[in-house]
């Protein structure tokens, strides 16, 4: 295919600083390409002269591949690199001169994590360590020094800011810069570099050492520059650094598609590019050979909603695109009364294309979170429509994936329930879900191992022949328990595979992208072995949970090349195009978003990025959306729904209304005709009944049973009705330490014996659990905080000490036709004859606070008073970590209110299909192993 004459300008420009500006479909790699290749063979650069820079190791080598195409059998090698690579390779060659071992060791995100981990305590942390979650913020920090380095901002730059703040704040940044500083002499120390220090010490090597800048200025005549749009500040300084002299700098990009501000791309940079060159030359690229018309009129039209802060608005240029081909195509929007509707019709367009003669595989579904996805699967299911998900959290969030790893934690520790309990219902070994809970509940309290050695009834059972599912199962793990023992990962994973026949069972139903990924999680095993000297299941589980814990992805290759509807996210779906695509959940606070700012933002007066002045979110949103809608060559379906989870009525997305502006683009509005239980049957197989409810004893509920069900119904139906355990972590055993140590020291004191400091601290001994702590230093730190803890409360309420009246009072009261039971941690008698109950807290005291309504108290309160026939007046919370008591009246608490809002959780509960309610508590619960929705 000929060049354009805009493209030929770029291709055909030599010298100084050039600016293409390429939009969607334009062809921007291949103007890339061949301008190299034109520099090339006219003579005006050798090959070793060029300097190429992209972001990924896919782009780079797609470019070196396509400038392969074009060269002469053999030539010197174009430097065609991702940013990261060309700097490591500086640092390698020439890092010693600023004191850098030219052999250190580049952390990858998890190792990164386990290092910051494993020197936790180094790091001179208070705020930003609390002992109850000591890790819950190293994600952040490791974030937020990540982003000072791409902002070129020093260790003691920081500090020296920091030191001018005063109060609590002063006090937080200090912290912060102080680990900031620590944090670069520990990785030194042990000769490691993380990515953004590979372009933080590059420019550090250049302003240091002008005779290496000079060598590489030397080196590189020419420098490219791809997707310029996602460049951060460090990686311009970079380039304009290497091009100061020359300015033969050509950049490609597109303000319009920079969707990378959560990694820190800095749309400035594109935006003050002119400012930088002054004899820039720019090259508007507008000539579209990918979508229809219909299409780029529908994303002109939303984009420019993003004006002034555009280059088309600043600089007074047309970036309008005009397609290059002549059929014409649909954008359709769609409304739907619920989701089940939005997710039938797209299954039923996808099939309904592909009997038209479109491809399975040129067809995407776009959505701007995978969470979003599931109900769309459930419909291409039963339609028999392959599907392919490209999830941006990794190959662990894969079904199939999930029951392997099952198997490797079981194996690690057999009294891991969850991942037992997956393995059970596994489909491979067929056993009914209500054998299962029969087998959960033939021995009160027991591991499922046990039962399971234990055997069945066979009488029991609901079908025949279900018993040798159940004894294959545990024949197989007693035997592979005795096998990786002296196995590594690799031998067990493949010892699996062969005795359970999970792979001939895959064959046997056509389940071929399950294969797939089965095969690629395997590559992975032998990744982890090979990178690995310890290679047993535990060494494996361990690294599976470090994963998980630094909220790292196990990368994989997706490149499965059945015919098959790609379903990714829009951040996935950069650089793709489809022949029709499907923008779902377009709705307001889906899509846009709603925005999270990051825990710990750079402050103002250090940030070198010049911010836009507009509502930055929402135009990062918009942008995202165009990317969304310009991957689409002839068919573009939007759709949303008016209902989603729950109650609430969604709002169509202001994206939407900025399209329907386009002659043509109208929105369809979808009746009703569908029966949702109807719909809901045909989406999904006929499940066997859970739980028979009416066996369940409602009557018997608490307050913790209450709050489970409003955080997650499923999470509710998997430890209060299936009963199944959960091990108890660090954060419960120190609690009860506490606990125990002021039960038990008032107890003395309600005996009236003589009390002291020097008793509770021999409580306190007496009561510490050991157990559950991330390290020996962690368990330390934290006992001594608990004592500091106690120690404080012993000043506080010793002048004089206030004999309780009551001691874990435990009650049962019927609320209607409910039982419930609780325990109250204290019960003081006032001086007007009237008590205060009171519940101890050992976590943090929130600064939203509101006992107004709280039914725990309420709950407490109406026991007081009805069974233990007590006239309260106060209800309290003491918050042991900041040593204060957070009291309201029994009048205040509105006891009547509370108690209508605990019953009406109550019937929820006995309505209740309970369905998963997913968000950011998923990241944490018990049940993420074997809820379909985590």
């Amino acid at each position: 295919m000929d060049l354009n004459e805009s493209q030929n300008q770029a291709v055909n420009h030599v010298e100084g600083p050039l600016l293409i500006i390429a939009g969607a479909g334009t062809g921007k790699t291949r103007v890339i390409t061949s301008r190299i290749l034109q520099l090339i063979s006219t003579g005006k650069a050798r090959t070793t002269e060029i300097l190429a820079l992209t972001f990924t190791e896919k782009a780079a080598s797609e470019m070196a591949e396509r400038i392969d195409e074009g060269m002469p059998l053999s030539y010197e090698e174009i430097c065609v690199k991702t940013f990261h690579g060309f700097c490591d390779g500086i640092l390698r060659e020439s890092g010693s001169e600023i004191g850098l071992d030219p052999g250190y060791k580049l952390l990858d995100d998890v190792e990164k994590w386990l290092f910051f981990k494993k020197n936790l305590f180094k790091f001179e942390l208070n705020y930003y360590r609390p002992l109850g979650n000591p890790n819950s913020f190293i994600n952040d920090l490791l974030k937020h020094f990540g982003r000072l380095k791409e902002e070129l901002i020093e260790p003691d730059e920081y500090i020296e800011y920091a030191k001018k703040l005063d109060g609590e704040e002063g006090e937080k940044t200090l912290e912060l810069a102080n680990a900031y500083k620590k944090y670069f002499e520990v990785m030194i120390e042990k000769n490691y570099l993380d990515f953004s220090d590979l372009i933080f010490y590059t420019l550090r090597l250049f302003s240091r050492r002008e005779s290496v800048l000079k060598k590489y200025r030397e080196r590189f005549k020419f420098v490219m520059v791809d997707e310029f749009q996602d460049t951060n500040y460090s990686q311009y300084a970079l380039v304009k650094m290497i091009t100061a002299e020359s300015e033969n700098l050509v950049v490609v990009g597109d303000d319009d598609q920079s969707i990378y501000k959560w990694r820190g791309a800095s749309l400035s940079n594109i935006l003050q590019f002119e400012n930088d060159f002054k004899n820039l030359k720019k090259v508007v690229l507008t000539d579209n050979y990918r979508s229809c018309q219909e299409v780029l009129d529908a994303s002109y039209s939303l984009i420019q909603n993003n004006n002034p802060d555009r280059l088309e608005s600043r600089s007074g240029i047309s970036k309008k695109l005009r397609a290059t081909r002549d059929e014409s195509g649909c954008v359709e929007c769609h409304s739907f009364p619920t989701y089940l509707e939005e997710a039938n019709f797209v299954a039923e367009q996808i099939k309904e294309l592909h009997e038209k003669g479109v491809n399975y595989g040129s067809m995407a579904i776009l959505s701007r979170s995978n969470q979003h996805v599931h109900p769309i699967i459930d419909a291409l299911k039963p339609l028999n429509i392959p599907y392919q998900v490209k999830d941006s959290k990794g190959i662990l969030m894969l079904e199939e994936i999930k029951d392997l790893v099952s198997v490797a934690r079981a194996l690690a520790n057999p009294y891991d329930d969850i991942s037992v309990l997956r393995i059970l219902k596994m489909d491979v070994f067929a056993v009914p879900m209500s054998d299962i809970l029969k087998l959960l509940n033939s021995g009160s309290n027991t591991h499922i191992i046990n039962a399971l050695r234990k055997g069945v009834d066979v009488d029991n059972l609901s079908i025949p022949g279900t018993e040798e599912g159940i004894k294959k199962i545990s024949d197989l793990l007693e035997h592979l328990i005795e096998f990786s023992k002296k196995s590594s990962i690799g031998e067990v994973f493949n010892e699996f595979l062969r005795e359970s026949g999970y792979l001939d069972y895959m064959v046997e139903k056509d389940m071929f992208e399950e294969m797939y990924h089965v095969n690629q999680f395997a590559k992975q095993v032998s990744r982890f072995e090979k990178d690995h000297e310890e290679k047993s299941v535990i060494d494996f589980v361990e690294y599976l949970n470090l994963l998980e814990e630094s909220n790292s992805v196990m990368a994989s290759d997706f490149n499965y090349d059945r015919d098959s509807v790609q379903i990714l996210s829009v951040h996935s779906s950069k650089g793709l195009e489809f022949d029709a695509v499907f923008v779902i959940s377009a709705v307001d606070h889906r899509f846009p978003g709603t925005n999270r700012s990051e825990k710990f933002e750079i402050p103002v007066e250090l940030s070198k990025e010049i911010v836009p002045e507009g509502d930055v979110h929402r135009q990062e949103e918009r942008r995202l959306f165009y990317v969304a809608i310009t991957r689409a060559r002839s068919n573009l379906y939007i759709t949303m729904s008016k209902k989603y989870e729950g109650n609430k009525v969604w709002k169509v997305s202001p994206f939407v209304k900025e399209i329907l502006e386009v002659d043509g683009v109208k929105m369809i509005e979808h009746e009703e005709s569908i029966d949702v239980v109807d719909n809901l049957r045909k989406f999904k197989k006929p499940a066997e009944p859970i739980f028979e409810l009416p066996k369940y004893n409602l009557s018997r509920l608490s307050h913790s049973k209450i709050e489970t069900f409003n955080t997650c119904p499923l999470k509710f139906n998997y430890q209060y009705l299936l009963n199944i355990p959960v091990s108890q972590g660090h954060a419960a055993n120190f609690g009860n330490s506490i606990h125990g140590t002021l039960h038990d020291f008032y107890k003395v004191l309600k005996s009236s014996q003589a009390v002291s400091i020097e008793l509770m601290k021999e409580l306190y001994e007496k009561n510490w659990l050991p157990h559950g702590y991330d390290s020996l230093e962690h368990a330390a730190e934290r006992k001594k905080k608990g004592w500091e803890q106690l120690e404080e409360f012993y000043k506080t309420n010793s002048d004089p000490w206030i004999k309780p009246a009551y001691l874990e009072r435990p009650f049962s009261i019927k609320l209607n036709d409910n039982w419930f039971t609780g325990r109250v941690d204290r019960i003081d008698k006032l001086s007007d004859g009237t008590y205060e109950v009171i519940d101890y807290k050992t976590g943090r005291l929130k600064d939203d606070l509101k006992l107004k309504g709280n039914t725990q108290l309420a709950l407490y309160v109406i026991a007081a008073q009805e069974v233990f026939n007590l006239r309260v007046s106060k209800a309290s919370l003491y918050y042991l970590e900041d040593n204060k008591k957070i009291s309201i009246s029994v009048e205040e608490l509105d006891v009547p209110k509370a108690r209508v809002k605990i019953l009406e959780t109550v019937s929820k509960i006995r309505e209740s299909d309970f369905a998963p309610t997913p968000g950011f508590p998923c990241s944490f619960c018990d049940f993420r192993l074997i809820c379909p929705a985590a």
